[in-house]
């Protein structure tokens, strides 16, 4: 008898354990195929920015292809406004299923458009729209998959579960730059320029497919159930959401503004290093490669040490290192800079960026109750991704243009000591928190 017992009890564990692995994988999955798409383009804009944007200028083309990159993110915004409330109403799960097939669908679209002389003006037309649809799709998926994953997850454990959300961000570029890395160095750069740049976009669009079929088979937040079951009216509540919730609202959007830090680290760097001191493309790839490593290891370490001590610790340090240290350390970058010196530079900032994301997604659902928790975090967090992260590279390139590093260095301070004071000041520590009560 005892051992039968001590059998069910094993068996119901590991069901439970598979269970919450599906839950997490399911959650994250989408934001893996938005930021593989999304680090893609950045990473190999160099390489179609001519065929689909063909311009005299190899600066002005490359330009070019980082404002479509930010066409993506200003078509968040409405993408937040229409489908955040369907999230609070129709539910989380049916959402997710949604978000993934437009990413993947913007995704088809770039691997199969022709270029500018196959179709002449329709190429950087289809390019835009298919941006459009991606950030309209990325505009739904972040706070709908944040707050699944955290009311998803035990209290014990939220922001840990909740971190591979965050995670999959690292992953994601972890492989687009892996990926890259091998095709620049397998095969010639006349073929990656005229072909192979549209395969990482196909594998998107598959790997969208499979998100689809996992995503269908999830079962529903807990929490959203139970509070679906309630009898009150969650529209009047909603309707009352930016009076009520101000200041919560206006974290969401300075937490996200720290994406810049994170877009110039982890996807526009390589590039940059590439374009504007004319360092090896290969090179330069490699050693992000290494500080994305850091970076994925960082997160989920981060996220489960913030579910023993709290959240604010791991927002303050990050937003004081880039007050400070951006002036400094940009200064030692040049046409000259060393390989090892490029690599601790980015791991440092890797390792920075990372403890913001560890607790950003659990942060956030923390400040907002349930009714409403998916249009809160998603309509501030895609205006903020849509001025700053969606423009950070071509703000960081115009802002090198004309004033070098330092203008590079202000802005980044500026990013930083704006969300330090926010942070210590004004920001609650959310630590603890039921995720089915109203918030303090």
């Amino acid at each position: 008898m005892v051992d039968r017992t001590y059998a069910e009890v094993v068996t119901f564990n590991a069901k439970a354990g598979i269970s919450r692995a599906r839950t997490i994988f399911g959650g994250a999955i989408g934001h893996f195929v938005e930021w593989f798409e999304f680090s893609m383009y950045g990473l190999l804009a160099p390489y179609f920015s001519q065929q689909m944007f063909p311009m005299h200028d190899k600066f002005l083309a490359i330009l070019t292809s980082f404002s479509i990159f930010a066409v993506g993110y200003l078509a968040r915004p409405l993408g937040a406004i229409i489908l955040s409330p369907l999230a609070d109403t129709m539910g989380r799960k049916t959402l997710l299923s949604y978000t993934i097939l437009m990413a993947g669908a913007g995704s088809a679209m770039i691997a199969l458009t022709p270029s500018y002389d196959q179709i002449g003006i329709a190429a950087p037309i289809l390019m835009t729209v298919a941006r459009i649809l991606q950030g309209f799709s990325a505009g739904g998926e972040f706070q709908t998959a944040v707050t699944f994953l955290n009311e998803s997850s035990s209290s014990r454990n939220r922001a840990f579960s909740a971190s591979f959300q965050m995670l999959c961000i690292g992953l994601s570029i972890l492989c687009s730059t892996a990926l890259v890395t091998v095709m620049t160095s397998t095969i010639s750069h006349e073929a990656v320029s005229q072909w192979g740049w549209r395969i990482p976009f196909g594998l998107g669009a598959l790997l969208s497919v499979v998100g689809i079929f996992i995503r269908n088979r999830l079962p529903e937040s807990p929490v959203f159930e139970h509070e679906k079951a309630k009898s009150h009216d969650r529209d009047i509540e909603r309707v009352h959401i930016f009076a009520r919730h101000a200041k919560e609202i206006m974290l969401v959007f300075v937490i996200q503004m720290n994406s810049v830090p994170y877009v110039l680290v982890m996807i526009f760097f390589p590039t940059y290093v590439r374009v504007l001191n004319s360092a090896d493309h290969v090179n330069a790839l490699a050693l992000n490669l290494v500080a994305t490593a850091v970076f994925c290891v960082s997160i989920p370490a981060l996220a489960w040490l913030s579910d023993r001590i709290g959240r604010k610790p791991f927002l303050i340090a990050p937003a004081l290192v880039f007050t400070i240290l951006p002036y400094p350390v940009l200064n030692l970058l040049g046409p000259n800079v060393s390989s090892l010196t490029t690599l601790l530079i980015v791991c440092g900032g890797a390792v920075a960026v990372g403890s913001t994301n560890a607790v950003f997604g659990t942060v956030v659902s923390e400040l907002f109750p349930t009714s409403i928790r998916a249009t809160a975090i998603g309509i501030p967090y895609a205006i903020s991704s849509a001025l700053f992260a969606g423009t950070a590279p071509i703000v960081a390139t115009s802002l090198f243009k004309a004033g070098g590093n330092t203008f590079v260095a202000a802005y980044l301070s500026a990013i930083g000591a704006i969300s330090l004071v926010l942070f210590i000041f004004v920001l609650p520590e959310t630590y603890g928190r039921s995720l089915e009560s109203e918030p303090d």
